[in-house]
């Protein structure tokens, strides 16, 4: 990619005059200013951000909506120019203090350009390149208009989350042979702090790119990822209520059960509503499990249909059912579910050989929920869910693992917000799961209340850490786009 003029002109500008070795006159901070105006739009000041559930909030100096890579640029070298920091936003669906900051928020929302996919004839694939602030369903919705229509092989649930956001923290969906999200990046472009437009591939830099995918924003603002994509393909989607001990019974004799289930499925993903038949008594409760199988059935569900089915998903004790649907609207199965603002805490771990510490750990959830309800307590209150993804070449993904073949058990639990012992009890579960299964956080989520969290983490994973921290200071040298967040996992 090629930088405009415009660009050029700034990054010159700027590095001209700002460096160590030259102060910034009053005269010569009148002219950048002047100069800032004449190629940046509007930002808002004094306001105050919140993210979607509402348990983080920030008042950033400047709060920038652009539109351009040479907004985007031009927010750097300001930055650059008045010793701010950065931070961006996009539908703010991140529990964790990622966006959080005193400095500048970027609001990638109005970067939503989407190019269109191209073929690789050598190699028999198609990618699309798209900004960070695509939608999940727009993208969705350009590659089904595409001649041949594409989809991509796995997703998130909600398509109405931003792709710089869900890339760049990790986030994963629920895929077993096709691993995590970020994995089907192919390349990723980044504007460093000085301005300058950086791409990443596993081509060019296989190091780098491991960082760059998963950067939790501390390598620049993202401009574009690049994602590998198919043609259309069709999922049977299956809808199973057993009873809870059918499958969480015994470590060994379950564990065996769900390994075939998981390994059988392109995608598992197992629900637990607390309290789900009457009194306290776990014996007759029930889980829903989600099954995902690819097939050349025809679609048996009509669209108008689905939508409808899409807003009343999710009632435990409903009927078994058996669909098959195109790909994004099967693995987009429920709408509407962010218009509950929740809490929500997840954790990753390596899935031992015969899955049985998947058994123990959800089994430790159910003890102690009703354990906690007979003393009257009940913190957790949405559900206790699971899917497994196979491991990720990326440096800061919490599946990341050196074993291809390793499968992950992304495991959370969900109460709505401002639920009385939500944190501490969300804390005891997780710190269960580091101790026993030396389980990672998902980024997007919450993980920054769990007591001695971060010590747990430079303990269990500082070499890798490391090796990311050099790459971003080799684009981040001062940190401008470091947070409280990030800076005490990375050693600062």
């Amino acid at each position: 990619m090629t930088i405009s003029t415009v660009q050029e002109k700034a990054v010159r500008r700027i590095n001209n005059n700002i460096s160590p070795a030259k102060t910034i006159t009053p005269k010569k901070a009148k002219k950048l200013g002047a100069f800032f105006r004449s190629i940046f739009k509007p930002s808002t000041k004094d306001a105050t951000w919140t993210n979607w559930a509402k348990n983080q909030s920030c008042n950033p100096t400047e709060i920038f909506h652009p539109k351009t890579l040479q907004d985007l640029t031009a927010i750097v070298l300001k930055a650059k120019a008045t010793g701010k920091t950065i931070r961006c936003a996009g539908s703010g669906h991140t529990w964790s203090s990622s966006s959080v900051t005193d400095g500048y928020l970027v609001d990638v929302n109005g970067m939503q350009q989407i190019h269109a996919p191209v073929y690789d004839s050598a190699q028999k694939t198609w990618t699309v390149t798209m900004e960070t602030g695509v939608l999940v369903k727009d993208l969705d919705d350009a590659l089904r208009k595409h001649d041949p229509p594409l989809s991509l092989p796995s997703n998130v649930v909600l398509d109405s989350v931003r792709y710089g956001g869900i890339l760049s923290l990790g986030c994963h969906g629920a895929a077993t042979h096709t691993r995590t999200l970020p994995d089907l990046v192919t390349e990723v472009t980044i504007i460093d702090a000085n301005g300058i437009l950086n791409t990443f591939s596993e081509i060019n830099n296989p190091e780098e790119f491991a960082a760059a995918t998963v950067n939790l924003g501390l390598l620049g603002i993202i401009y574009t990822y690049t994602l590998r994509v198919e043609p259309m393909f069709k999922l049977h989607m299956t809808d199973r209520y057993p009873l809870l001990s059918d499958y969480f019974s015994t470590p060994e004799q379950d564990g065996a059960k769900l390994k075939a289930m998981v390994l059988g499925n392109d995608q598992t993903e197992i629900f637990y509503w607390p309290f789900n038949t009457p009194g306290l008594d776990a014996a007759n409760d029930r889980i829903w499990i989600k099954q995902w199988r690819r097939t050349t059935d025809p679609i048996s569900v009509s669209p108008e249909c689905e939508a409808f089915k899409k807003l009343i998903q999710g009632a435990v004790g409903g009927k078994d059912a058996d669909v098959v649907l195109e790909a994004p609207d099967a693995i987009h199965y429920q709408a509407g579910i962010d218009n509950l603002p929740c809490v929500d805490l997840e954790m990753a771990f390596k899935v031992n050989e015969d899955f049985s510490n998947v058994v123990v750990a959800w089994n430790y959830v159910i003890d102690q929920l009703y354990e906690y309800a007979n003393r009257g307590e009940f913190p957790l209150n949405l559900t206790l869910e699971m899917r497994f993804v196979k491991s990720s070449t990326m440096l800061m993904s919490a599946a990341y693992d050196t074993d291809p073949e390793a499968i992950y058990c992304m495991i959370e639990v969900l109460s709505v917000n401002n639920t009385p012992g939500f944190n501490e009890f969300s804390s005891k579960m997780a710190k269960f799961w580091m101790d026993n299964f030396q389980a990672r956080p998902h980024w997007a989520k919450m993980w920054e209340h769990v007591p001695g969290i971060v010590p747990y983490l430079r303990k269990q994973g500082s070499e890798r850490y490391d090796r990311f921290d050099a790459i971003r200071k080799k684009y981040d040298p001062k940190g401008m786009f470091m947070n409280a967040t990030f800076a005490s996992l990375l050693g600062h």
